[in-house]
């Protein structure tokens, strides 16, 4: 499996709508909105690289009301860190 992270700039007035879309997406983990520079940020997962890149480009970025994008490749694995917190 392939992760990423896609923070998503909005139109005023579209955040609903397009955090709905996204969420609707099979690719989708979660989707947050957010204060800040961009409005949503998504976890998405794919089998394969390729499934993530069709997803982004030809299905996220083409949602109407989406501003602009970038996304994250997570390229490490998950830390533990609730053994560093017990400490």
């Amino acid at each position: 499996m392939v992760k990423a992270y896609v923070l998503i700039k909005i139109e005023s007035g579209k955040e609903d709508e397009v955090a709905r879309k996204i969420l609707e997406m099979p690719v989708t983990e979660e989707a947050h909105t957010v204060f800040g520079e961009f409005d949503l940020v998504a976890e998405i997962r794919g089998r394969d690289m390729e499934t993530l890149v069709e997803y982004i480009t030809r299905k996220i970025r083409r949602i109407p009301g989406i501003a602009d994008t970038q996304t994250l490749l997570v390229v490490d694995v998950e830390l533990d860190m609730s053994s560093r917190l017990a400490s």
